[in-house]
């Protein structure tokens, strides 16, 4: 399959854009592949992602002001064949340098949007993989259930703690048993790992990639070292949301 920067562009606007955790986005060439780095102010969302090689891309650049490329994929003329991106190169110390986005549409109107220098990127965190524990796939049953139980919650409750329990991965909403408001959901079915976590999660950022698994072949992974990871692989490219814990 071969990638355009359209391609590549319109993903990447909806997965790692559209649930707006980012400020600035790294996009490094590498010899066989392009890869995506990113980590929100508060450091409780890390992105590491890949696509394959793209069409006429080449370089590393950073990309700031990202409400505005998303602005220009939702454009509806965006996926006309008569709309066009192009990536605009400069020569800088003798090398050629990615710096700018130029899209005009099928009806000639036109935005330019211009590149971060990878030299300006904030420091991308190094995540060390560790072994899940336990992987599921998620359903739209469980997630719908997880949005429901979480949003009549949210007025007490930020966190989730998960838990496998008769084969069943079960989302606690609140301390269990505790003496206050406080719910649960059973996010997956025939689980055969055993896990019982010392750690909670942020429920809102989980929820916000979980509904994108609808558009992708996805995972959700935990593990007892504090880590949760939601990979999302669109055909375009192969996104991993990295979510450290907080302990109970």
């Amino acid at each position: 399959m071969t990638i355009t920067i359209k391609d590549f562009i319109q993903d990447l606007s909806k997965f790692a854009i559209g649930p707006s955790f980012f400020e600035k986005i790294k996009i490094a060439s590498e010899p066989d592949k392009v890869s995506i780095e990113a980590v929100d102010n508060d450091r409780q969302v890390i992105l590491k992602a890949s696509t394959q090689l793209i069409d006429d891309l080449e370089g590393d650049f950073g990309l700031s002001n990202i409400g505005l490329l998303n602005h220009i994929t939702n454009d509806p003329l965006f996926a006309d064949a008569g709309s066009s991106l192009e990536v605009v190169y400069e020569s800088r110390n003798g090398k050629k340098v990615p710096t700018e986005l130029n899209y005009t549409n099928k009806s000639k109107s036109h935005i330019n949007y211009r590149f971060m220098s990878v030299e300006h990127m904030p420091q991308q965190p190094i995540f060390h993989t560790p072994v899940w524990d336990v992987t599921v796939v998620p359903t739209k049953n469980g997630t719908q259930q997880f949005n429901w139980a979480s949003t009549g919650l949210s007025s007490y409750e930020d966190y989730f703690t998960p838990k496998v329990v008769d084969n069943q991965l079960k989302f606690y909403i609140g301390e269990e048993k505790a003496a206050s408001q406080r719910g649960g959901v059973v996010f997956a079915d025939q689980v055969s790992a055993k896990f019982d976590s010392a750690h909670k999660w942020k429920i809102a950022p989980i929820l916000s990639v979980l509904k994108l698994a609808e558009s992708a072949d996805a995972e959700f992974s935990f593990s007892s070292k504090g880590a949760a990871q939601i990979t999302l692989d669109t055909g375009v490219s192969k996104y991993q949301f990295i979510f450290p814990a907080k302990s109970k």
